[in-house]
C-alpha cells in the first residue's frame, strides 16, 4: 500500500479551491486536512478566470435585467468547456501525480486527464432544482436547467471518475439517473470546517455549565425560509407559552422582529476574529442546535454543533441523516408539528443527566465521524484503496 507521505494528489477546481469563499470554505478545509494527514497536494484553479468571469457577468446581468431570470453560470456548457480546456492542459504539466481530487461536476465535464478523479460532491442538479427555492427551473435559464444535467451526466458516466458522495441521498439518485455502478461510489460525510477545533475539556466544561438559566436554542443559516427559521422560530414559542423560558439566537439570516425572545445576530464570518469568536461562544454555551431545513443536502453546521457537544434538531430531508445520529439528535419527519421539537427539547434540558449523555454523545461522534482531519483520512483511505486495486485496475 502507498504510505501517505508518498500520495501525491491534484485538488482541481475551475475556480481556486483554497477560495474561503468556494463552497463555504469546505474544499479549502479539505485541502489543508489532507496536506495535514500527510499527502502532498498540488492546488489546481482559476482557469480561464478572466473569459469566465467576463462571460459570466454580461449572461448574468442580461438575463437577470432582461428576463428577469437566473444564470447559473457554474453550470454554463461555455463555460465548463472554455475552463475544462484550459485546465486539462494545466494538469497535464503537474508531474507525478496520483490522482485528482474534483469539487464539482462540472468543472470535470470536460477534463481530458488519464489521472484516476475523485469527484467530490453532496446532491444531484435534479435534487437542487426539486428542493432549493432559487435553483427552481421557473427562476432559472432554461438552456441552464439542460446543461446542468448534460454536464452532471458527461462528469459521472466518465471512465476514470470515481464519485465521493456525502449522502446515500444523493448517491442512490445519481445511480439511478445516471446508471452508475455503486462499487464505484463511496460515501463520506464532510467533516467540520474547522481552521482550530474546540478542545474536547472545553467542550465537556461548558457541558457541566450548562442548563442554569434559560433554554438556549442556536441557529446558524443564511437562507432563514430554506432552512426553517420560521419553523425554529414556533418551537422557541411554543415552549415558552408551556412555561419553559427559551431563547432562540439566529447567526446569519437578516433580523426580523419576532419578539424579545428571538434575538439575530447577522451574519458572523469567520475570517473575522472577533465574529469567529462570538460564534464559538454561541455554540458552547447554548443548549441546543435547531435548523429544521425544509431542504438540505448535508449540512455542515451540524458538524460544528457536534463538536461543541451540542445535541441537534432538524427534519430528516435531504442528506442530514448522513450526520445526524439518534444517539445524540432529534431526527423528524417533515411532516411533525413544533410540538414534537418541543417536546424533545422540553425533556431533554429538564432531565440533565440524558442532557450530558446527548451532549457527550455528540461530542464523541464529532471526534469518531464528523471533524475534518477524519474526513481527510478517510479520503485518503478510498483514494489508496482504488489505487492499490488488485491488478492495478482502479
Amino acid at each position: 500500500m502507498l504510505p501517505i507521505q508518498d500520495l501525491k494528489l491534484i485538488a482541481y477546481d475551475l475556480d481556486d479551491p483554497c477560495d474561503q469563499s468556494l463552497w463555504a470554505g469546505t474544499a479549502a478545509h479539505i485541502v489543508h486536512n489532507l496536506r495535514a494527514a500527510g499527502a502532498e497536494v498540488v492546488v489546481s484553479g482559476g482557469h480561464a478566470a478572466k473569459l469566465r468571469r467576463l462571460s459570466k457577468s454580461l449572461q448574468y446581468n442580461y438575463f437577470n435585467r432582461v428576463h428577469k431570470q437566473y444564470f447559473h453560470a457554474e453550470r454554463d456548457a461555455f463555460q465548463a468547456r472554455l475552463g475544462g480546456l484550459a485546465a486539462s492542459r494545466a494538469l497535464s504539466r503537474i508531474k507525478d501525480v496520483d490522482a485528482c481530487v474534483a469539487f464539482f461536476p462540472a468543472s470535470v465535464a470536460y477534463l481530458e486527464t488519464s489521472l484516476p478523479v475523485f469527484l467530490i460532491h453532496d446532491a444531484s442538479w435534479s435534487q437542487l432544482l426539486e428542493t432549493y427555492p432559487h435553483l427552481s427551473p421557473t427562476r432559472q435559464v432554461p438552456r441552464i436547467v439542460r446543461s446542468g444535467s448534460d454536464l452532471e451526466r458527461r462528469a459521472y458516466t466518465r471512465p476514470n471518475v470515481y464519485p465521493v458522495l456525502t449522502s446515500h441521498w444523493v448517491a442512490d439518485r445519481l445511480t439511478a439517473e445516471y446508471d452508475l455502478d455503486p462499487q464505484r461510489t463511496s460515501i463520506l460525510p464532510f467533516g467540520a470546517n474547522f481552521d482550530e477545533e474546540p478542545e474536547r475539556d472545553f467542550v465537556e466544561a461548558q457541558i457541566d455549565r450548562r442548563g442554569q438559566g434559560s433554554c438556549r436554542l442556536l441557529f446558524v443559516g443564511r437562507d432563514w425560509e430554506r432552512k426553517g427559521g420560521p419553523f425554529a422560530a414556533e418551537v422557541c414559542a411554543l415552549l415558552n407559552a408551556r412555561g419553559l423560558p427559551t431563547e432562540l439566537t439566529v447567526v446569519g439570516a437578516p433580523p426580523l422582529d419576532l419578539g424579545p425572545n428571538v434575538h439575530f445576530t447577522g451574519l458572523l464570518r469567520k475570517t473575522v476574529p472577533e465574529q469567529k469568536a462570538r460564534l464559538s461562544h454561541l455554540y458552547a454555551e447554548s443548549d441546543f442546535f435547531l435548523m429544521p431545513s425544509l431542504a438540505e443536502a448535508q449540512g455542515i453546521v451540524f458538524n460544528e454543533a457536534a463538536a461543541y457537544g451540542l445535541p441537534a434538531l432538524a427534519r430528516d430531508v435531504g442528506g442530514v441523516s448522513a450526520v445526524l445520529d439518534p444517539g445524540w439528535s432529534g431526527l423528524f419527519p417533515e411532516d411533525a408539528p413544533a410540538a414534537v421539537y418541543a417536546d424533545w427539547i422540553a425533556s431533554a434540558f429538564r432531565d440533565r443527566t440524558r442532557y450530558r449523555q446527548l451532549a457527550h454523545a455528540a461530542r464523541a461522534d464529532y471526534e469518531a465521524r464528523l471533524s475534518g482531519p477524519v474526513y481527510a483520512r478517510r479520503l485518503i483511505e478510498i483514494i489508496r484503496s482504488r489505487l492499490d486495486a488488485p491488478g492495478g485496475e482502479l
